[in-house]
Parts: structure tokens; sequence; C-alpha cells
């Protein structure tokens, strides 16, 4: 009959169990401060988007308003100049050589001397 040794598994020593241990749980505390910075950096971007974003949308925000006063200047130019005209045909329309020269047009003569009516100040009728 044949004889053979069982292999032996080396068994660690305390020693070598605490350095594996030690290596894991550094290995955990790197993976967690990697995380850590990650999150950080990514807070950091998605702050600064944020902000580029809000100032994007104000300044936006300034052009079209600009726009808007430039729109209503415009239109404010045009209701003055159509004022000033307006004040010209009024003034045109009121002045008394055209009221005349109107109301020749529809037929209106002059009075003629038996149509006046003379007035006194003072003078009782009776």
């Amino acid at each position: 009959m044949l004889l053979v040794a069982k292999k032996r598994v080396p068994q660690q020593s305390f020693y070598d169990q605490q350095r594996a241990r030690q290596k894991v749980a550094n290995k955990k505390m790197t993976n967690r401060r990697l995380a850590a910075r990650k999150l950080t950096l990514m807070g950091a971007v998605l702050l600064c988007a944020m902000t580029a974003i809000v100032l994007v949308a104000h300044f936006a925000y300034v052009v079209d308003v600009n726009h808007q006063i430039s729109a209503r200047k415009q239109e404010l130019a045009a209701l003055q100049d159509e004022n000033k005209h307006l004040q010209l045909e009024i003034a045109s329309l009121r002045s008394p050589q055209r009221l005349e020269q109107a109301a020749l047009e529809i037929g209106l003569q002059y009075p003629g001397e038996d149509q006046f009516v003379y007035l006194t100040a003072g003078a009782s009728g009776n």
C-alpha cells in the first residue's frame, strides 16, 4: 500500500489576514473618495451650467425688452408724425377762406342789404 500525504493549504497568519483586510478597507475608502470627488465635480459642473442658463435667459430677456422699446419708439414717432399732419389738416379746415369757399360751393350767398338788422344799444323800441 501506498501512503500519500495530504496537501496542506497554507493558512494565513494573523498578520496576513490583517493586511488583506486593510487592503480591502483601503480600496473601499479609495472608491468612496473617488465617488465623493466625482460627485463634487458633477455638482460644480451642474452649478456652472445652471448659472450659464440663467445668464443666457436674462440676456435674451433684455434683448427682447430692448427690441420692444425700439418698436414702441418707432410707433411713437409714426404717431407723432400723423398727429402733426392731422393738426395741419385741422388748421387748414378751420381757415375762414376755406369755410367761405365751402359755403359758396353748397349754394350759400352773401346777405343782401335788405337782410341786415341794425341794433342800437340802449334804444327802447315802444
